[in-house]
Parts: C-alpha cells; structure tokens; sequence
C-alpha cells in the first residue's frame, strides 16, 4: 500500500510536530535505538525503503507521549494496530529495532 501525496506530507509533518512536542531530536531518538540520527531523519521523511521503520518510530513516539502523559499530534495515515496491516511484517514490528 502506497500513501498518496499529501498523506505523505501529512505523516512526516506529525512525525516533526510529535517530536517537538516531546523535546526529541532525530539524534536523540537514534540513540534510543543505536543508529544515527540521519537514519531516524529518513524514517521520519518515510525515506528508509523499510515499511516498518515509520511504524516503530511512531510508536516510540507514543509510548514517550503516554510516560510524559502528554497528548499526541494524533497519525492519520500510520493508524491503528501495524499487526492488521497485511504488507506489514510483524517480525520487524516486533523486533523494535532500526538498522
């Protein structure tokens, strides 16, 4: 499944906005996972060619949200469980890591 223009646009401007909301640097975030921040730079740009990455990204981002109990700039095109998506492997989801 491909996202459409402005879905892309709309996902990688939450991705930007979560992160500011949460004080977090794509340097920072790469450091959580043990990968540089140009590589949490093209996540977040949906520049990876990896379907996963976006999604644990985005979870990261909601799990700091719910510990800093703050409310999230909700994902409109990266929403619900990744498990139901069937183009989504589960093993990388579930892995939690960014190579």
């Amino acid at each position: 499944m491909s996202l459409t223009t402005e879905q892309r646009m709309a996902t990688i401007r939450e991705f930007r906005e979560n992160m500011a909301l949460l004080g977090l640097t794509a340097e920072q975030i790469g450091a959580d996972f043990g990968v540089s921040g140009a590589t949490v730079t093209n996540i977040i740009e949906l520049k990876s060619g990896v379907l996963e990455y976006p999604w644990i990204v985005r979870r990261y981002l909601l799990d700091k949200a719910a510990a800093a109990n703050v409310e999230p700039v909700p994902f409109t095109a990266l929403r619900g469980d990744p498990h139901d998506y069937w183009f989504l492997d589960d093993r990388i989801i579930d892995a939690n890591r960014l190579d």
